[in-house]
Formats: structure tokens, C-alpha cells, sequence
């Protein structure tokens, strides 16, 4: 994964960067080489903010949290990011099982075109 950082109202320091290079080498596992990942930090009316977007085929994860402190909030990103992630796994899995709708509890066509005789 790709990883590019920017910063407002902000001197992006190096202890940031290597934070977030740590804490978003777990998610080369779910995504290819050529994914991009933006990392934002910023500090608006005296918190600081961190926004987290990943484009990975025609697929986009963001997330954005504000704390008191920026590991703080880039930790309350990560856990939104995780549930997007595994919201979506889930969602791709049951479209691409094959009997995702046997046993439902329908009924066949000819059930219900078949009434009962009556002698």
C-alpha cells in the first residue's frame, strides 16, 4: 500500500509519519500493492483531527476521528476502518456464496399453481 500524508494549520512531524507506517502496515494484508492510502492530520478548534481515506479498486475506506491527542484519534480512525473492512468482506462473501438463498422457506412454482382437486 501506498501511504501519503499531509497536514493542516500543522508542521507534519516525523514521529507522525512513523506512526502512521506502523499502524497501517496491518492492512497490506487486506489490500494490493497499488492501493493508496491518505493519511490528514490537523487541528481544528484545539483537537486534533486525523482522516484516513483508502482507494483500493474502485473501492474507498475513509475514516476521520477527532481526540485530545493524535494517537488517540488516529486508533478511533483505525477502528472505524476495521469495521468498514470487515462490513464489506462480509458483504462480498454472502454475494458470492452459491446457495446463498436454498432453503429460504419459498415455495416452488408448481406448489402454488397446483390447487387441490377436488372429487
Amino acid at each position: 500500500m501506498k501511504l501519503s500524508f499531509s497536514a493542516r494549520q500543522i508542521n507534519l512531524r516525523d514521529s507522525l509519519k512513523e506512526l502512521a507506517t506502523e499502524k497501517m502496515a496491518r492492512y497490506d494484508r487486506f489490500f494490493a500493492d497499488d492501493a493508496l492510502c491518505h493519511v490528514t492530520f490537523s487541528c481544528p478548534h484545539n483537537k486534533e483531527k486525523v482522516e484516513i481515506t483508502i482507494d483500493s479498486d474502485n473501492t474507498v475506506f475513509r475514516a476521520e476521528e477527532e481526540a485530545d491527542t493524535f494517537r488517540t484519534a488516529f486508533d478511533g480512525a483505525m477502528d472505524s476502518l476495521d469495521r468498514q473492512i470487515r462490513k464489506n468482506k462480509t458483504r462480498l462473501e454472502k454475494r458470492m456464496r452459491t446457495d446463498a438463498f436454498v432453503n429460504m422457506g419459498w415455495q416452488d412454482d408448481n406448489e402454488i399453481d397446483s390447487a387441490p382437486e377436488i372429487i
